[in-house]
Formats: C-alpha cells, structure tokens, sequence
C-alpha cells in the first residue's frame, strides 16, 4: 500500500511530527509493504535523524499559519501546493492528512482530483477552531463530511467535534478514538548528557512552547506559591519562546514571588536532554487551559513520556490530558485554576511514597500504549476507506 501523508514536519520539536514519525514507523513495522510519502509545510521544523533515508520527503504545503493567511494570501498559497499534492496523491492509494485543517482541505482537494480516499486525524484545536470560525465553517464542515474516516486522538476531542458537529457528517460511526501512544521503552534508560544546569537542582518540569493554551502561566503562578516556601525548587520549562507579553506576564509573577532566579526557559532542546529533565523531575507539571480564541490540549504525548520516565504528572480537566493521565494512579487531574494546581503540586512534592507508586504506575501505563495497537486501528480505517 502506498500512503501519501501530509503533516506539519517530521521533527522531535512538535507533537504532531512526533505522531507522524511514530506511527508510520510502527504502520511499516506491521507491512513491509507499506510505501509511504510525505508533504511537508514551509517552514518545518528540523527533520529528526531517526527518519529513515527510505521516506519519500517534499516540502510544498503552506506554512504553519495557513489558517490566519488573509484570503489572497490564502488562495494564493493554496493554489500554490495543490500541484504537487495532487502529483503526490496520484501515486499514492491513500492520503492521509495528518495536519489538521486548511491541510485537511488541501488533503482532500488533492485526493478527490486524483480519486482516492482521504482520511484525516483529528488533534485538538486546529480541528474544533475551524468550524468556530465565521469565515471557514463552512469549508471545514464540508472537508469532515468528505473524509472515508477521522481518527481522534483522545475522547475529549471527539466529544467536541460531536458536540460542535450536532449530527452534521461525518457522524458518530465515522470518527474512531484511537489515542495517542509512546515507546516506553524509550524513556527507561540513563541519558548521558554531560552536566547540565539541572543536575544539582530540586526541580519540577514543564514542557510546550509558550502560548497561552499551553497553560505555562496556571503551572508557574503555583508553582511560584510553593517555590517561595521551599528555596531548593526550581522549575524548567522545555518549549519554543515566543518573547511577548504572554511570556513577559509569566515571568512577572515569578519575579513578583522572589522566585524569577529559579524559573528557568531552555527552548527547544535535545530528545536526550528532554528525557534526562523527565527523568530527573520530581513532578512533571502540564496545565492547559482552554483559550480565548477556543484553543484547547488535544491529547498530550507529553504527559505518557513522562509516565514512561517514572514522573508523577499534573495535567487539567476539560482537556486532552483526561485520555494520558489515570487519575490519582499515574497522576492527577486538576481544575484550570491556580489554587487548584498549587494543593495537587503541594501534595505530590510533600509525599514521597505517593510519587514512587505513581511513577511505578505510569511506567506499566504507558508500557500499555504502545504504537503497535495505534498502528493496527489505524490500518483498519485505511483498509474500510478502500473497501
């Protein structure tokens, strides 16, 4: 089977290359015989090294903000890509838009001029927000309806979609809760990074650029609480910067605690650096909220990576995070609210014991999410769309 994938990059940096990488990586694992291509967006992030040579890889979908493009813009980037997509798409027996939408619709353009199927995942917020939006409801309702199958990464996401959707197509029967899963076996052993800046330090962890869905300003108002109790902890946070007001807000009210000198921004850094810092972490602390303009955490790979390290998580209510953490046995799920976030966040550090068991817990919960399951659920939605 030869599988035309569209996605935002193959990079260790982001959530949606990490699932592209992942998954086509276990699809081949279980056929050999799968052939499969890929479309980049300009502007991708760096392409991992563990992408095999054998991948066929383009650059020629529109960049990340295809979304906020102004409607020449738009157009124009559109009928820009469509060229080689529907060169791509001809070679392929099946496209499957990974990137949500305008991708998706890109995607299906594509598939639908070369007449084969299309099926598209569903990861959060740029699936919801289209069909919130005056100018693109419409096209994005007439993109879901003409996908063979959705996958949703978590139940929340599709309980969204459902609820926005409100019977239109595509219905119930056609969006398949398939999660999202993590090779624990690759957060088990040491990383040798050499020293690094959090080796002497209590610490506990964040990791998501730094927006305001992320939540990064919930998880460091409490921590900030807890920090100006207890000197020794530090708080690290892994993610792109953005430097603007959102991060300038954050960091006043650390500076505002006395506790600025222990809240630390590391940027984007390497996938051993990464898991040596989820490892090492006391507590792993992700709060996303749902934001203003109805942005919200699909899933969050990040909270089964850190189970898969050991580390206790906090994650929020109303969001993704109610698929990746088992609550009260890897972690807990809190409220999107500062108080709320700040008594877990005393609990867990103050209860050694707890930590232990939940570490021990979510190293045999992410053991359980394996790609191998996803890739098979997903197959089988490739196989009904040609049937």
């Amino acid at each position: 089977m030869r599988v035309l994938y569209l996605t935002d990059s193959l990079s260790d940096l982001d959530g949606v290359g990490r699932y592209a990488m992942r998954l086509v990586t276990a699809l081949q694992e279980a056929d050999s015989g799968l052939e499969p291509e890929f479309l980049l967006s300009r502007k991708h992030r760096p392409t991992s090294s563990a992408v095999p040579a054998s991948w066929r890889v383009g650059v020629a979908l529109p960049p990340d903000y295809f979304f906020y493009m102004s409607p020449l813009r738009f157009w124009g980037s559109f009928m820009a890509a469509l060229p080689a997509a529907v060169a791509a798409a001809r070679r392929a027996d099946l496209v499957h838009a990974i990137k949500d939408f305008p991708h998706s619709w890109l995607a299906l353009c594509a598939a639908r001029i070369a007449g084969k199927p299309c099926v598209a995942t569903a990861h959060g917020t740029y699936t919801i927000q289209p069909l919130l939006d005056p100018r693109h409801r419409q096209r994005a309702l007439k993109t879901y309806a003409g996908f063979a199958g959705m996958i949703s990464v978590s139940g929340y996401t599709r309980r969204r979609l459902m609820s926005i959707l409100d019977g239109r197509p595509p219905g119930e029967d056609k969006v398949t809760v398939i999660p999202n899963a993590v090779d624990a076996t690759h957060y088990l052993e040491p990383r040798r990074v050499g020293d690094k800046p959090w080796h002497d330090k209590r610490f506990t962890l964040g990791i998501g650029e730094l927006k305001e869905r992320k939540g990064h300003h919930l998880a460091v108002a409490a921590w900030s609480r807890v920090a100006r109790e207890q000197p020794d902890l530090h708080h690290f946070i892994v993610g792109r910067t953005m430097g603007d007001e959102y991060e300038a807000a954050m960091m006043r009210v650390a500076e505002d605690a006395g506790v600025l000198d222990r809240l630390h921004l590391l940027g984007n850094i390497e996938e051993d650096e990464k898991i040596d810092l989820l490892q090492r972490a006391e507590v792993f602390v992700h709060t996303p909220v749902t934001a203003e303009d109805g942005g919200f955490e699909g899933f969050g790979i990040v909270y089964l990576e850190a189970s898969a390290s050991g580390t206790a998580a906090i994650g929020s209510l109303d969001c993704g995070a109610e698929d990746a953490i088992v609550d009260g046995v890897t972690g807990r799920l809190v409220a999107q609210e500062v108080d709320a976030i700040e008594a877990t966040l005393r609990e867990l550090l103050g209860d050694d014991a707890l930590r232990e068991r939940m570490g021990r817990a979510g190293r045999e919960h992410a053991g359980r999410a394996v790609w191998e399951d996803n890739a098979r659920a997903v197959r089988a939605i490739y196989d009904a769309a040609m049937s």
